[in-house]
């Protein structure tokens, strides 16, 4: 069970997500199975090697599209475990708010510290009467605190307003993952930011909503991961300082990652927008960097030879690997 009463969640949250989170993803074998040893070293890596706070497991970048509910199940539950004490947050959105309960319930047994959920979106449909409902219903019948995840990859984006009323209807919704555009996210820390945890889950915006919304967290992205390497956490450096006040040396330690975004943008975050989930490209970024990311599943596309060999420079040219 969490380390906190339902009832305290908000309070909890606040208190303790805090801090340089990833979103994870969970890497498969030759056999199509999760890669649970592939899955621990990676966790052992980011949590020894990159001083990462906390982890997102079982969303978009988790593939749950395509996992069986096992799958799911599993995969959580190896991320805990090796996580020990650093906590977990698990996507255990589904359709259904009666299987979304199932999944979370299995979450809390196996010591995720929060759950977190997208958009639901057939059913609900971005409609607000049915989309409060939803949350509603799954709030209600999970002891645990829950973040919501405002992605538009669900075919809609919950408006400030809205955020606003669901927060109100439940009292254990404690944070948000806000992944929407900067004046949006000014909106929903307007109308929720002192209630909940607000966390705009862009890197790129990390240094102005560290630095000036005082962003508590940064929850979450592979960013962690893809451009900080042993010896190098350019991420982490920037954070720090600007957490000492040297705003200035701050600015600059974070523009010399220039290069490792524009590399991201081209591979990543583009074809993001453009609603083509980049997660081939991801894992074999990883895989060049000797993480385990592993092969996609149907309907993701493996990069061609000549994507991979373009990628591997594109990596070397900006340092991230030899």
């Amino acid at each position: 069970m969490p380390a906190y009463k339902k009832s305290d969640a908000r309070a909890y949250c606040k208190e303790n997500m805090q801090g340089i989170w990833a979103a994870i993803p969970y890497p498969f074998d030759e056999n199509d199975n999760i890669d649970e040893a592939g899955l621990r070293a990676d966790i052992r890596h980011y949590i020894d090697d990159l001083d990462i706070k906390g982890f997102f497991v079982g969303g978009l970048i988790g593939e749950f599209w395509c996992l069986t509910k096992e799958e799911r199940l599993r995969g959580q539950a190896i991320a805990c475990d090796e996580a020990g004490d650093v906590p977990i947050i698990a996507h255990t959105g589904h359709t259904s708010a009666k299987e979304a309960i199932e999944l979370t319930n299995a979450a809390i047994e196996a010591g995720a510290t929060y759950a977190i959920l997208a958009n639901p979106y057939l059913g609900a449909q971005g409609i607000p009467e049915r989309v409060r409902a939803y949350f509603r219903e799954f709030c209600s019948n999970v002891d645990i605190g829950v973040s919501l995840f405002n992605t538009a990859a669900t075919g809609y984006s919950l408006s400030p307003g809205l955020v606003r009323q669901i927060v109100d209807d439940n009292e254990n919704i404690c944070c948000i993952k806000n992944a929407q555009p900067k004046p949006h996210c000014d909106g929903v820390r307007e109308a929720v930011g002192e209630n909940i945890v607000v966390s705009d889950p862009m890197e790129t915006q990390w240094f102005f909503s560290r630095a000036y919304h005082k962003q508590q967290t940064f929850m979450s992205g592979p960013d962690p991961f893809l451009m900080q390497r042993t010896g190098n956490l350019g991420m982490q450096r920037y954070t720090d300082l600007i957490d000492e006040g040297n705003l200035e040396e701050a600015w600059t330690a974070r523009e010399s990652m220039n290069p490792m975004r524009r590399v991201a943008d081209k591979w990543l975050w583009e074809p993001w927008t453009r609603g083509a989930f980049p997660i081939a490209a991801l894992k074999n970024w990883m895989d060049l960097m000797g993480m385990h990311g592993g092969p996609t599943r149907a309907p993701m596309i493996p990069l061609s030879a000549d994507e991979k060999a373009e990628l591997t420079s594109d990596l070397k040219s900006v340092g991230l690997i030899d």
